[in-house]
């Protein structure tokens, strides 16, 4: 069984202001840096760059959950693809998603703020603001109940700066509890879940990692239950999926959700894979060669580190990155020859599968609004496919996750996304949980085996098997890997939808990253 997050209780008050001072002064910012930025996830840079950010954000994230008037937020502490020495931090929003665009300027502040003496008129700034915007959460004056989430990538240097973040959150009060080595998307789940009445109601709340595997293991197997009534059997190009982990936290935590999967294919789950995980921890240089972000942007198979992939079938993989928010699957056919299927076409086999599960229920179409969002880098051809043959809806938003997550809320009831990188999720809005309490009850004593039943018990459980804050690759596979079951699919026929526009990605170097980045620019070759 996973294990159980340390909490650490924090002080009755905040440090007096001469003690959090000797706090900020013991790390102080290195004078390489002349500005710290908060990119699309967050800060990130090499890692002996970080204790000065990471001692200031575990102060921001206290005052973070003390301004929302006690809700429990979260701080990952990862570089997610990148390299092994860079490390970094996502902070999750008591929601689960990623910190509100209006708080992002003040941790950007109070990072470089020059002396402890800055920061301290910062911090009093932020802490006058959460005590007067939640009155009646506040005594005496003094900062509400504040809680923060921490967890950390298997990088050697995420455990002295967890540390630092710790510290730092409880000399401000804040309760902490420490998750230890867990995915950012594990992280995401526990912060939205930890805060149930933010939850939607068709999503049964399960606050630690237990939970997380347990309602993404049930909803799939529920999935793939629904295709028994066809007699659906696995494909043999499917029976085992390969899982490269990157060398980073994906692979061990697919361990422990396999001991969920047997004791649900003991329980007569027909239609589970062998999972084969590769590439763990300690096996190989982390993201080297290897991952999703090497597989999408290099178009090549990954090198496979662990010594039992010697002999393994190649024709249905899957690649996550190094803390397990991004997927890709690839496979060889009978020549040798490699086969990518990035996020472009993840994102057209889940719209197509959710829109025609809608159909069966709705046929005119009108009840859910239904599209996909995504980016410049997406391929031309999914772009036209999904308008022409799938006749979603697409909006096209700015490059980054924050930036499609929110598009995806605003725009429809059922948004889809995925970067071509991997990283995506689908989003379900109110509208369409009223929907299927709407459907539940037409549908009620209808037969099972009713085409419009099946499609139900579908969709209902999609809201809790597909992350609803960020990315998640164990969650994201779980749904390709169903909608492969249930539709008799393997990797070539979902490939050959639609060919894609020839394209290449590379990353460019340039003087002043944070100009271009603001302009928005891309290059395409």
């Amino acid at each position: 069984m996973p294990a159980s997050p340390i909490i650490y209780k924090g002080n009755s008050t905040p440090l007096p202001d001469r003690e959090l001072a000797a706090l900020i002064d013991a790390h102080p910012k290195p004078s390489s840096i002349s500005q710290y930025s908060y990119g699309t996830a967050g800060f990130r840079y090499e890692a002996s760059l970080l204790p000065c950010v990471f001692v200031r954000m575990g102060i921001f994230a206290a005052l973070r959950s003390a301004s929302l008037g006690g809700e429990e937020v979260g701080l990952m502490i990862t570089a997610s693809h990148n390299p092994e020495p860079d490390n970094g931090m996502k902070i999750a929003d008591s929601h689960g998603g990623m910190l509100d665009a209006a708080w992002e300027k003040h941790a950007v502040s109070l990072a470089n703020a020059p002396t402890s003496k800055h920061a301290l008129i910062l911090i009093k700034t932020l802490s006058d603001y959460a005590t007067g915007y939640h009155p009646s959460t506040t005594v005496d004056g003094k900062l509400p109940k504040m809680v923060v989430h921490v967890g950390r990538d298997t990088r050697s240097h995420s455990p002295p700066l967890a540390a630092l973040v710790i510290r730092a959150a409880r000399a401000m009060g804040a309760t902490v509890i420490d998750h230890g080595e867990v995915s950012t998307p594990m992280l995401h789940h526990f912060v939205m879940h930890a805060n149930g009445h933010l939850l939607p109601s068709i999503i049964p709340q399960r606050c630690n990692e237990s939970g997380y595997y347990e309602i993404m293991a049930m909803s799939y197997a529920i999935l793939l239950r629904t295709g028994a009534v066809s007699g659906r059997k696995r494909l043999p190009t499917t029976s085992k999926l390969v899982i490269d982990g990157a060398c980073g936290i994906g692979a061990p935590k697919i361990n422990k959700f396999q001991r969920i999967f047997a004791k649900l294919g003991s329980e007569g789950c027909k239609g589970l894979p062998l999972l084969h995980t590769l590439n763990f921890p300690g096996d190989g240089p982390l993201n080297d060669n290897c991952g999703a972000e090497f597989v999408q942007k290099q178009q090549l198979p990954p090198n496979l580190y662990t010594k039992s992939a010697r002999g393994i079938s190649k024709r249905y993989m899957t690649s996550f990155d190094g803390d397990a928010d991004r997927v890709v699957f690839h496979y060889e056919d009978e020549t040798g020859k490699f086969h990518l299927l990035d996020g472009d076409k993840i994102a057209v086999l889940v719209s197509s599968f959710i829109q025609e599960e809608l159909r069966c229920i709705d046929p005119e179409g009108r009840a859910v609004k239904c599209g996909v969002v995504q980016t410049a880098y997406a391929n031309g051809s999914s772009t036209l496919y999904l308008k022409n043959v799938v006749k979603t809806n697409v909006v096209i938003a700015k490059t980054g996750v924050k930036f499609v997550h929110a598009a995806a809320h605003h725009h429809f009831d059922v948004g889809v996304y995925f970067e071509a990188n991997g990283h995506g999720t689908v989003l379900f809005g109110p509208n369409f949980c009223d929907f299927i309490a709407g459907a539940d009850a037409r549908l009620r004593g209808t037969p099972r085996h009713n085409r419009a039943n099946i499609a139900l018990r579908r969709l209902r459980v999609l809201p809790a098997m597909v992350n609803q804050s960020v990315g998640d690759a164990m969650s994201d596979m779980l749904l390709v890997d169903a909608i492969l079951f249930l539709r008799g699919w393997d990797l070539s026929t979902w490939a050959k939808l639609y060919a894609d526009m020839p394209s290449k990605q590379a990353k460019v170097k340039v003087a002043d990253s944070e100009f271009v980045a603001m302009l928005g620019c891309y290059i395409i070759f």
